[in-house]
């Protein structure tokens, strides 16, 4: 029997193909990202004078360090301002505190004089009265008659205004607190807003020794002192010796259901054995063509999905470094 020669050599291919399509459906896809950060400008929300820049050009920096002394005129003459304004609603709290302590006592001795006129009136009405009901009897019993209780209606109105007395000066003490509180609580909102616009003085002041936000390298200066720098200027800037991000593309049907958190790897392509994780922590959301440099052909167009991976900033990467980002698929 003779073998056809032509199945031998299919049989043989297919037995090389089928092992190399399996490998190659296990290798990691791959596609290039850029680790980098973007600079840091420096810069406040008002127009400032340089008093004096601290730092040079190329200049490493550790976070916390000072960067430049800035002046703000306005500042002190809004201190004192604020300080004016929180004397005067002290000094009115106090006063508003003396006059109700006042009006209390005012209120206390006109309660006890107007009882005493009371007591003195019923006094005086009830010896009258009696005197009176004396001499009546008297004259009934020449008469033979039996005397009738004598009714004052002076001594009534007099002896219900002393029993409701109380009441009324409880109203009117309860009216001078009402009133007095009221003033008293606009007085707290007014020495609470001086408190935050003070509490914001001293922060804005705080800036004005700019200080490096992170450790890196100062970028550029744009001012020396002496000049003045308008609202929102970019005053310097800082980069990071290391990016701490990678902005990768993840081409069109290539892992387009990785969720934030997933991990990826990520290598160095000046040194491929240097790797390192990278965690998926924001995607975009929608697909753009991939920059040149993140391109397999620089010639060929190519379009993807962004995406931003946080890496640890302690690593041996330099910013804008083209990496490799990978993933191995099932």
């Amino acid at each position: 029997m003779k073998i056809n020669p032509i199945y031998v050599v299919m049989v043989l291919g297919l037995l090389i193909v089928v092992p190399f399509t399996r490998q190659l459906q296990q290798r990691p896809t791959s596609f290039y990202g850029i680790a980098e950060n973007q600079d840091l400008d420096l810069s406040l929300e008002h127009p400032v004078l340089v008093q004096n820049i601290a730092v040079k050009e190329g200049q490493a920096v550790e976070v916390g360090q000072l960067l430049a002394v800035l002046e703000r005129k306005e500042i002190p003459f809004q201190e004192a301002s604020l300080e004016q304004d929180r004397k005067q609603f002290l000094a009115r709290k106090d006063e508003l505190l003396a006059r109700q302590t006042s009006k209390r006592k005012e209120l206390e001795e006109e309660k006890a004089e107007t009882l005493f006129q009371i007591e003195n009136e019923l006094k005086l009405l009830r010896t009258e009265q009696a005197r009176n009901t004396t001499l009546l009897q008297d004259l009934k019993s020449t008469e033979g008659l039996t005397p009738a209780a004598v009714v004052n209606p002076e001594i009534e109105a007099l002896e219900a205004e002393r029993a409701t007395l109380d009441d009324k000066y409880q109203i009117l003490q309860q009216n001078l607190n009402r009133e007095v509180q009221a003033e008293l609580q606009l007085l707290a909102t007014q020495l609470q807003q001086v408190t935050i616009d003070r509490q914001e003085i001293d922060r804005q002041s705080a800036e004005l020794e700019l200080r490096a936000p992170v450790s890196g390298v100062i970028g550029k200066v744009n001012f020396i002192a002496g000049e003045q720098v308008g609202s929102r200027e970019t005053i310097l800037n800082i980069y990071q010796r290391h990016p701490n991000q990678v902005t990768t593309y993840i081409p069109e049907g290539q892992l387009t259901d990785l969720p934030l958190g997933a991990r990826l790897t990520i290598s160095s392509l000046q040194t491929p054995d240097y790797q390192l994780q990278g965690t998926i922590i924001s995607l975009g959301n929608k697909i753009r063509e991939l920059p040149v440099r993140m391109r397999r052909d620089p010639a060929v167009q190519a379009w993807g999905r962004e995406v931003l991976l946080e890496i640890i900033a302690d690593n041996q990467l330099i910013q804008g470094e083209r990496v490799l980002v990978e993933q191995i698929t099932e």
